[in-house]
């Protein structure tokens, strides 16, 4: 403790020192009290992933009596894992990159443009942030129809790209427009074209916001169940979180299944969440808050 500390602890009484004392009790019961409140659905995937299902049945949440392995590899048959891992991962990673590369460079032209025209094309673009998605859902299910995308992988990798442009827009805007201008004059006058002024410039600063896009896109698609409930009836097309919706019955759910597949199908997003979770605040923050 510092000296100006002990110097203020001295010239409290007893009494509001021992409710200062109190009150901070009181705070960390509380946030020790909403942690476990957050970390309880983990627990329960994990204990009833390794449980037989008769643990299952009997205990949900009791801690397992033994280890059930068996659950892993019968829920990876089943789901024919291998297949729907390859299919969530093309599904993410173009959808991802899509957004990325056309939201990217095309916001970049619009924030090149006369002002009065960027601002309207900006708002244009971010309209979509307006309308609720359960909103479009219906139309955009018979667009997708009517252009024979149904039942195709590449049809909602191109549904979600275009889901993702409008808060993508919104935040590379917010960030390109605190780069001094100074820098793109500079580049323009020593030769630099416009595509060459992107790449070679402009993107390396915006590496803070394409990471948080990246990841709060990818947890976004990579969760997604219910609109490949609705486009991909073919199991050879099923994603991750639709494969693990064969363990639900009408009479009976195999929970033991259930989780066991939730676990495996979290594994590959929780590695790509922490390999980029350091640039999400700084993202955010610069690209949304000061734009």
């Amino acid at each position: 403790m510092s000296s100006s500390e002990l110097l203020s602890a001295k010239k409290m009484s007893p009494g509001s020192l021992l409710t200062k004392k109190l009150r901070l009790g009181l705070f960390e019961l509380f946030m020790i009290a909403f942690a476990l409140l957050y970390l309880f659905p983990f627990y329960t995937v994990i204990t009833l992933a390794l449980k037989s299902p008769a643990q299952a049945l009997m205990n949900p949440l009791a801690i397992p009596r033994s280890i059930e392995i068996n659950n892993f590899i019968t829920a990876w048959q089943q789901t024919n894992f291998p297949r729907a891992l390859g299919n969530s991962l093309f599904i993410t990673g173009f959808s991802v990159s899509m957004v990325l590369a056309v939201t990217g460079m095309g916001t970049f032209a619009i924030s090149r443009m006369n002002k009065n025209i960027s601002n309207a094309v900006y708002y244009f673009c971010i309209a979509g942030l307006m309308v609720p998605f359960y909103l479009a859902l219906s139309p955009t299910v018979k667009l997708m129809k009517d252009l024979s995308l149904m039942n195709s992988i590449l049809g909602i990798s191109l549904f979600y790209v275009g889901r993702g442009v409008a808060f993508a827009v919104f935040l590379f805007m917010g960030f390109i427009r605190t780069i001094p201008e100074e820098i793109a004059e500079s580049a323009f006058m020593d030769g630099c074209r416009p595509l060459r002024m992107y790449w070679s410039i402009y993107f390396p600063m915006l590496k803070p916001v394409v990471s948080t896009l990246a990841i709060l896109n990818s947890l976004s698609i990579w969760n997604d169940f219910l609109l490949p409930l609705l486009v991909l009836q073919s199991s050879r097309n099923y994603t991750l979180t639709l494969a693990q919706y064969i363990f639900r019955g009408e009479a009976t759910t195999r929970w033991h299944l259930v989780f066991a597949a939730y676990l495996m199908a979290m594994t590959p997003l929780i590695l790509f969440y922490f390999a980029l979770q350091k640039n999400i605040v700084e993202g955010i923050a610069t690209g949304a808050i000061k734009g």
